[in-house]
């Protein structure tokens, strides 16, 4: 970050997710799709020749070809390229709109492909514009399917690390949706939705709509009650970016977040998670405490 940056910067602490869909059910082709890498479009692949003809079989077909077609895009865009093609091709024509299917499997799906593309920088402004977020904030706020409730939050989480969309987000009614799936009883789920209020809270409003939203209440608790690293590796990163302004930092203290942080820096063959949770240390003073605490002890030793 270099010498001049605040220790309460929280510019490098935003991530993207992709993967493929692990619960793959129909051809298995989605490997043939990954071959090409670089940023050009090749017009004569297999699913850039066939797009449109794919997107009108989705858009007019049954619930079952809808689901064929979403879940052949989510595998797809694991790959830069595809990423890319799905977008300028007229795929957000089919899944913002897919997002309000009466099929929930067809709203997962939609909302992976969806968390896939979004991975793409340059792809999550075109995403914005085209709806997505109204769309996922209403699917996170009115699905009760784990899979979508993960998914959706995922695409939320990818499209935060622009900053426009992080304002989008918070003016679509994302951050209370997001703080209360911040509390299921799925893992998956919290994970997704404690990264995405993570990278909300590089922006200065939302860090205190989430930290007066009962957002800290909900991770505090999450990382008590949890061992499971990823999900601790996110909730480090999200204590990291709530604690740069008075209040929360009050906040935190009145939870017993400074003894989770503790615990946080001292998970072992974690360095990610350890790193965030020695920042978040930093930006609530707890080094200069921990000093104060322990210089006494040094003195009466050499004493002795």
């Amino acid at each position: 970050m270099g010498a001049a940056a605040s220790v309460n910067s929280k510019e490098d602490s935003e991530w993207t997710f992709e993967d493929v869909d692990d619960r793959i059910t129909t051809n298995g082709n989605s490997a043939s799709y990954a071959e090409k890498t670089d940023d050009s479009i090749d017009m004569d692949s297999t699913i850039a020749k066939n797009y449109k003809r794919l997107l009108a079989y989705a858009s007019s077909g049954t619930f079952e070809q809808q689901r064929e077609v979403a879940e052949m895009l989510a595998n797809v865009a694991v790959n830069s390229t595809r990423q890319r093609e799905i977008v300028e091709m007229g795929g957000l024509h089919l899944l913002i709109p897919l997002t309000k299917s009466p099929d929930e499997e067809v709203k997962r799906l939609t909302a992976h492909t969806l968390a896939n593309i979004s991975v793409r920088s340059e792809n999550q402004g075109i995403i914005a514009e085209a709806g997505a977020i109204d769309a996922l904030v209403n699917l996170i706020s009115t699905s009760f399917t784990r899979g979508v409730q993960q998914q959706a939050s995922k695409a939320l989480a990818n499209l935060a690390v622009n900053p426009e969309n992080k304002k989008g987000i918070m003016k679509s009614g994302g951050i209370a949706p997001l703080i209360n799936l911040a509390k299921s009883p799925h893992i998956d789920v919290q994970i997704e939705a404690i990264a995405a209020l993570a990278n909300l809270s590089v922006d200065d409003t939302n860090e205190e709509l989430i930290g007066v939203g009962g957002g800290l209440e909900a991770i505090i608790t999450a990382g008590e009650k949890r061992t499971d690293t990823e999900l601790l590796a996110q909730i480090a990163r999200a204590l990291r970016n709530l604690s740069t302004q008075e209040q929360n930092k009050t906040k935190i203290r009145e939870l017993g977040g400074e003894k989770l942080i503790l615990h946080l820096k001292s998970v072992k063959g974690e360095p990610r998670i350890v790193m965030q949770a020695e920042r978040a240390m930093r930006n609530l003073g707890m080094e200069a405490a921990s000093a104060c605490t322990t210089k006494p002890e040094s003195l009466a030793a050499a004493i002795v």
